[in-house]
């Protein structure tokens, strides 16, 4: 398209500026004829073909030429961007069209404080946000979230690295919601029913705790609400003092402060004092399982049953001492049974000799031969006789 021919259309007509609509029919501008003047003046530079007529060149205000124009005549010409002419309009489709162009030109001082109002807020909520996630992903304590399903959303690299690899997960997401969602259920429960009430507006759950032996830690399971709408669990793992007893002969636990603020059931509080305290009387008496027994004033086989229960092996597996606890002398009576086992399988393979010998009862012909020897004594005696 030549520069030149956009010249053409001011000769047809008596406007001295014609709209200029894009493909969708939405005013873009007004070509003036002025300004083609000013371009074709011009006459030492070369002129390029144009694809399209420039936007730059276009005007967006609106001249009192244009209103005298309509009262001349109804319509005026209307060319696109690549410069033919593509309709007529009347003065109000016009106007329609030009009011529609200017208020998407001309824009409220308080919309743009606004807009840029929030484009700092978005910008300060995305950092605000990375900095959260940095922070959780840092965190000491092992943080891991779920959703009312079970489902994990979020886990930092503390629980990742040092709980998730526990043997009672075993290096397993789903075994870890699986489990931490029973268990969410029951210690629920159990306060409840330590507490003697029923889910409602008596009932405190948002925050509940319990301690976890086999890992070491306090449990704190936090209910994630919004508008008395639950989404969601937050477990939040912290080392416990009550599952590590001091080296100088005095309990970390039980600390009954700590377990009373830490809201632990009643039933975990009292097996982490008898362990303990089973623990060191083991301790005092060499894990001499019947000085310990006479000690405490139980029966040694309730003392037995109580080890087995409480899992002494498990809760203080990292000593030596206790290693040697949950054995006793009663055990080695079994071990004869085994050799009882072997003597009593010594006959089968006797017996299957014997199954074996069996078949040899076709020697029956020896009979005639011992008859023949008796002939032969017969026949002597009688010879004797005749003699």
């Amino acid at each position: 398209m030549k520069f030149e021919s956009l010249y053409r259309h001011f000769l047809l007509t008596r406007a001295t500026h014609l709209p200029v609509i894009s493909e969708a029919g939405e005013l873009l501008g007004l070509l003036s004829k002025d300004r083609v003047h000013r371009e074709l003046s011009d006459l030492g530079r070369e002129r390029e073909d144009l694809d399209q007529i420039p936007l730059d060149i276009l005007e967006t205000e609106l001249h009192e030429n244009l209103l005298l124009y309509f009262k001349e005549s109804t319509q005026i010409p209307v060319i696109g961007l690549d410069g033919e002419k593509k309709d007529n309009w009347d003065k109000p489709r016009f106007l329609a069209a030009f009011t529609k162009l200017d208020s998407s030109l001309i824009r409220d001082p308080k919309l743009e404080e606004i807009e840029s109002k929030l484009e700092k807020k978005k910008e300060n909520a995305d950092s605000v946000q990375w900095f959260m996630e940095l922070i959780l992903s840092h965190f000491p304590d092992g943080l891991i979230a779920t959703d009312v399903t079970g489902s994990t959303v979020f886990y930092n690299e503390t629980f990742e690295n040092h709980i998730l690899t526990k043997p009672l997960f075993r290096d397993s997401l789903q075994l870890a919601e699986k489990y931490l969602h029973n268990l969410n259920r029951e210690v629920l429960a159990t306060y409840l029913k330590d507490h003697d009430m029923s889910l409602g507006k008596d009932a405190d759950t948002n925050v509940l705790y319990t301690n976890l032996t086999e890992l070491k830690v306090t449990l704190r399971i936090i209910t994630l609400k919004k508008e008395k709408k639950v989404f969601g669990f937050l477990y939040h793992f912290s080392p416990s003092s009550f599952a590590h007893p001091s080296g100088n002969g005095d309990l970390e636990f039980p600390n009954l402060g700590d377990a009373f603020r830490s809201k632990l059931p009643l039933e975990s509080v009292l097996e982490e004092m008898e362990a303990h305290y089973i623990h060191q009387s083991l301790g005092r008496n060499s894990n001499n399982i019947s000085h310990t027994a006479t000690e405490l004033g139980v029966p040694r086989t309730t003392l037995q049953n109580r080890i087995r229960f409480l899992k002494l092996s498990e809760r203080f597996r990292s000593e030596n001492k206790v290693k040697t606890v949950i054995p006793r002398k009663r055990s080695e009576k079994p071990e004869p049974k085994p050799k009882k086992a072997t003597d009593k399988t010594k006959p089968i393979p006797f017996k299957k000799a014997k199954t074996l010998k069996k078949p040899v009862k076709p020697l029956k012909p020896q009979g005639p031969a011992k008859k023949q020897s008796k002939n032969q004594t017969q026949a002597r005696k009688k010879a004797k006789k005749r003699r």
